[in-house]
């Protein structure tokens, strides 16, 4: 990840924070599903952070070490410490020009936790500071990003539709086919509704249930694809660096399943040899250029960290620019930044061989970790 020299971040996996923002509450508590892998990936930042740096584990600090064996060898390897709640906030209180604090996503839920265990009001986000990060995570961002790049896009790809009520989505699905709907906060492909196969009976309560508790839905054509790949960047006073393009294998009905791990020139050349790049609107340094405007007009001038733009290939070989808008960390950076950990002169042998066993098939799989840290434990 990118860094000022001199600089210790402390890193902490909270992939709740999308359904925590869509409560808009302090007191958001995730369903045991998200919870677990919480728990179980509680030290994956471990795999592409720094040397020196921290990992925040908020509790069961020794039973998740006593656990988690493989990731306490490159721990160690790489000089990165584990800690809890208290040394966590002594240590970014003391040290708030030297420390930076980088959850994947900030919330209401992660501000309180942190003031109410005493780390100073001045070193967490405003109130005000994540309402905007919750208002730029609403999937409706895509509207203007898609609008905004119209003259530079196939025709065969549509901005998403917002809807309010459950009659006019249905109206929606009825005169397209088959669609997707989305959640307004939602990630790695929950909160997603595929409708191919499924009925009205289906489909009704899951959007006036949507609707009722997050006051809105997305509805979006279902585009055939050929792969579904992102941009990666990072805002930082009002400026938008782009860091490189991941891509990634989701389920049929668009749940996240995993990052393949490459270098950028095979994952570029992968992504236009299923483009017709002779067609207008798949020039995809263009799109990147438009999307580096877009984010320095929509999103920098508001919000400083990670972000990242889904897109994808659609059957007829044409990219759809901006499928979605994840202002938060992603397995996409962490996959960009693991590559290059991979390949640093700088990392040991150790530490390089450990993160070439978890990608010995060019992909990096969250439930597969899960699995490995599960049959490690049950060997030993």
């Amino acid at each position: 990840m990118n860094k000022q020299p001199g600089i210790t971040t402390i890193h902490l996996f909270n992939p709740e924070t999308d359904y925590a923002l869509a409560t808009d509450s302090e007191n958001y508590t995730p369903p045991l599903s998200i919870l677990n892998m919480k728990r179980s990936l509680s030290l994956l930042p471990a795999l592409h952070c720094s040397s020196g740096d921290m990992i925040l584990v908020p509790e069961g600090l020794e039973e998740l070490l006593s656990r988690n064996i493989p990731f306490q060898e490159l721990l160690q390897e790489k000089g990165v410490q584990a800690i809890g709640t208290e040394h966590f906030v002594n240590t970014i209180n003391a040290n708030p020009h030297s420390v930076q604090f980088r959850p994947w996503g900030w919330n209401k839920t992660l501000r309180k936790w942190c003031l109410s265990n005493g780390v100073n009001e001045h070193l967490v986000p405003s109130v005000e500071e994540i309402n905007i990060i919750r208002t730029l995570s609403h999937r409706r961002q895509t509207i203007p990003f898609i609008l905004n790049m119209k003259d530079i896009m196939s025709q065969e790809i549509r901005a998403p539709r917002l809807f309010t009520d459950t009659k006019s989505a249905l109206d929606f699905w009825k005169s397209e086919g088959d669609v997707f709907f989305k959640a307004p906060w939602s990630s790695s492909g929950r909160g997603l509704l595929y409708t191919k196969d499924l009925e009205y009976r289906h489909i009704e309560p899951w959007l006036r249930g949507t609707i009722h508790s997050q006051g809105s839905v997305m509805g979006e054509i279902a585009y055939q694809k050929k792969m579904d790949f992102a941009t990666e960047w990072e805002c930082n006073d009002g400026k938008a660096l782009f860091l490189g393009v991941s891509t990634f294998y989701t389920s049929p009905r668009g749940k996240y399943q995993a990052n393949i791990i490459k270098p950028q020139e095979t994952i570029i050349d992968f992504i236009l040899s299923n483009t017709n790049v002779h067609l207008h609107g798949n020039n995809l340094a263009t799109i990147i250029a438009r999307q580096k405007l877009l984010l320095e007009n929509y999103v920098a001038p508001f919000y400083s960290g990670p972000v990242g733009i889904d897109m994808l290939v659609t059957g007829d070989s044409n990219i759809h620019p901006c499928i979605e808008i994840n202002i938060r960390n992603t397995m996409g950076r962490v996959a960009i930044d693991m590559f290059k950990r991979m390949n640093d002169p700088e990392s040991s042998d150790k530490e390089k061989n450990y993160l070439n066993k978890l990608t010995i098939a060019g992909f990096i799989s969250p439930i597969s970790i899960i699995t490995d840290l599960n049959r490690d434990v049950e060997s030993n």
